[in-house]
C-alpha cells in the first residue's frame, strides 16, 4: 500500500495595489474592508490570503467553503460584513501581509486589497520606553531653555529701566 501526495497549485493574478498598514498591540481587533463592491453582479466571491513569517501567501479564507485555518478558528468574523475580514484578539504572532482578491470568475481576479498588520509592543511610548525617556528629556531641556531665556529678558529689561531712571535722576 503506497500512498502518494497530491499538491494544486492555482497562479492568481490581481491588478496592483499598495498596502493599507494597521498598527495593532495585544489583543485588539482589526477590521480588514476589501476594496470591492461585492454586490455587483460580476464579482462571484472574495478570497483572502496572508503571508506571515513565510515566504508565501497562503490561503486564509474563501467566502464560498467559509473554511478557517485552525490558529484562526474562533479569532475570525466574516459574516457582519461581506467584504470586510474582522480579526480578534490579535497577538505579535499575526503581524504579517493580508491581501483580498475579489473574484469575478475562475482565477480571474478584479480587484483586492493589501493590508500590512503591524504590532506596536504597547509599552513602546509607555513610562518605561526610550520613547519616554528621549520625550522627557528633551522637554525638560527645552523648558529649562525657555525659563533661561525669560530669566535673561527680564534682567535685561530691569537693567535698561535701572539706566534709564538713573539717567532721569542726574
Amino acid at each position: 500500500s503506497q500512498t502518494s501526495l497530491i499538491a494544486v497549485y492555482s497562479l492568481l493574478v490581481c491588478p496592483k495595489f499598495d498596502p493599507h498598514t494597521f498598527y495593532f498591540s495585544q489583543g485588539e481587533s482589526a477590521v480588514l474592508k476589501c476594496n470591492t463592491d461585492i454586490f455587483r453582479a460580476e464579482y462571484k466571491y472574495i478570497l483572502w490570503f496572508r503571508r506571515t513569517a513565510e515566504r508565501h501567501y497562503r490561503p486564509l479564507f474563501d467566502t464560498r467553503h467559509r473554511v478557517v485555518p485552525l490558529d484562526l478558528e474562533g479569532k475570525l468574523n466574516t459574516s457582519k460584513l461581506p467584504s470586510s475580514l474582522i480579526i480578534f484578539n490579535l497577538s505579535q504572532m499575526d503581524s504579517g501581509e493580508y491581501l483580498c482578491a475579489v473574484m469575478s470568475g475562475i482565477r480571474l481576479c478584479a480587484s483586492g486589497t493589501k493590508f500590512l498588520l503591524t504590532f506596536v509592543d504597547s509599552d513602546m511610548y509607555g513610562i518605561g520606553s526610550t520613547f519616554y525617556t528621549v520625550r522627557s528629556a528633551v522637554l525638560s531641556s527645552g523648558l529649562l531653555g525657555m525659563i533661561c531665556a525669560l530669566i535673561a529678558v527680564n534682567v535685561s529689561i530691569c537693567r535698561r529701566n535701572q539706566e534709564h531712571n538713573q539717567g532721569d535722576n542726574k
